[in-house]
């Protein structure tokens, strides 16, 4: 098969699984300014807000990476827990809680409907985490959510704890609704991580939780005889409120005093798109990390239903474009998520890596230097730099490294077609010929090795037996 035909049925494969993924119509789960259009959602992450992933020092002086996902703002409230015990789930229901029969009905005591739900098991919480396509957070997780990486005593700061900011030490009580405490809240608006009622986490409770077992998205013990729980509740003193502070409960206890809340993995990716791109290489990014994106135990079509084994992580790829309508150099329109232009310094704090899958210049007749502007340019160039100050990862291909070396970022020294350099957090590959080795490197820096191997093993056709990466394009044949 000729090698230019070869290429052609590439793209439009990949371009295909890109097409058919990429979201037709999008969400926003935060507050945009009036008269912008939102920035894409790939889920209803309604009321939950992103927490990008990063490293903290937890007690004993060891670093910890966790990565990126949304978090529920709000503890799991009464009102919700009933729409999951009516959708035939009334073995979760208890007479503790603040919620009654009606009938074959479940509905929350009058007055009770946005109090957090309490007297729920660690597996009635677990239960309706899966039920709402979520999960309940690791430890890690809900700490990093709680003390940032400035490393807060308490959610909202390091200044101490009173009635106004949290529900604690028995000052009402009694629960109230969620959301009550604004000062409390933390910056990325997540509110009650203190006080109202302490929360389960889906670890198994080890004293030894700071010894420096594992680093990289650390899931707690494999097994235990207690779960973990975090945040204290109305009832407990100021010094079970901190950050840092952790308890521990059998997981089928039901007090009056824990709740939950939940989360979603989430990774997500700006991909800069200037004029004159190359359209295997915006393919091959969007394509493979979108094919990811489905990767999950639940609901998807490559990991087997009810598999047991690590889900890979929902990946949202966002395309920003310098122009409301970006020609490839094929001929291929694309109309981008977001202008360049319009991008918050805000947003761009949300994402984990930024992509340049640029290609210009060069010796073929459709190859210009338009669009090297748009790689050069102060905005694109400032996107960059921030999100690698974030501790982001910074992929380029070809052309991209321009967007590299304006921000006096180091390509990585390699003698291989793609490479990755830990250290400075930056990708880069040699164009066209190595579009999806390119993306699945960057995916897997991206993930743990856990979800990768993961992804590998229900991906066959995208990896030779022995190739770490994808097959090039001319072993396609």
């Amino acid at each position: 098969m000729p090698s230019d035909l070869i290429r052609s049925v590439s793209i439009l494969l990949v371009g295909l699984f890109a097409g058919a993924l990429l979201p037709a119509t999008v969400m926003a789960t935060e507050r945009e300014p009036q008269g912008r259009p939102p920035l894409p959602r790939w889920r209803d992450n309604s009321r939950m807000a992103f927490i990008r992933g990063g490293e903290f020092l937890r007690q004993g002086g060891h670093r910890v990476r966790v990565r990126s996902c949304y978090m529920d703002q709000y503890e799991v409230t009464n009102e919700r827990f009933c729409e999951f015990l009516n959708d035939a789930h009334p073995e979760h229901f208890n007479d503790k809680q603040e919620i009654q029969r009606q009938g074959d009905r479940f509905v929350p005591k009058r007055g009770k409907e946005q109090w957090p739900v309490y007297a729920v098991s660690w597996g009635d919480a677990e239960a309706y985490a899966r039920w709402a396509g979520k999960r309940l957070p690791t430890e890690a997780e809900w700490e990093w959510a709680a003390a940032g990486k400035e490393g807060r005593a308490y959610p909202w700061g390091n200044h101490a704890i009173t009635p106004e900011r949290a529900n604690f030490g028995g000052h009402v009580g009694h629960p109230q609704p969620v959301g009550s405490f604004p000062k409390g809240r933390t910056p990325e608006g997540i509110y009650d991580l203190s006080g109202n009622v302490a929360e389960w986490c889906s670890d198994w409770f080890a004293e030894d939780y700071h010894a420096p077992a594992t680093t990289d998205a650390p899931a707690g013990p494999e097994q235990g005889k207690r779960r973990v729980r975090r945040g204290g509740c109305f009832a407990m003193g100021a010094d079970q409120q901190t950050a840092a502070a952790r308890g521990s409960s059998p997981p089928d206890y039901r007090p009056a005093c824990i709740g939950f809340r939940c989360v979603r993995p989430a990774r997500r990716v700006l991909v800069l798109v200037g004029e004159n791109f190359e359209e295997i290489e915006l393919a091959g990014y969007t394509g493979v990390l979108s094919w990811a994106a489905h990767t999950t135990r639940n609901g998807n079509y490559m990991v087997p239903r009810n598999s047991q084994v690590a889900e890979v992580p929902w990946i949202e790829v966002v395309v920003a474009g310098f122009a409301p309508e970006v020609r490839g150099m094929g001929g291929l329109i694309v109309r981008p998520h977001v202008l360049v232009k319009d991008l918050s310094d805000t947003d761009v704090d949300r994402f984990d890596a930024v992509a340049v899958p640029a290609c210009v210049g060069g010796g073929r007749g459709q190859h210009t230097w338009a669009g090297q502007a748009d790689l050069e340019s102060d905005r694109a160039v400032a996107i960059v730099r921030r999100v690698h100050g974030n501790g982001g990862i910074i992929s380029t291909m070809c052309a991209g490294a321009i967007t590299l070396r304006k921000a006096n970022l180091p390509l990585p020294k390699s003698d291989q077609a793609a490479a990755f350099d830990a250290k400075s957090r930056t990708a880069s590959s040699l164009g066209p010929g190595v579009a999806l080795e390119a993306a699945c490197l960057l995916l897997r820096e991206m993930i743990s090795e856990a979800e990768y191997r993961s992804f590998r093993r229900h991906n066959p056709w995208l990896f030779g037996k022995e190739d770490q990466f994808a097959p090039r394009m001319e072993n396609l044949k």
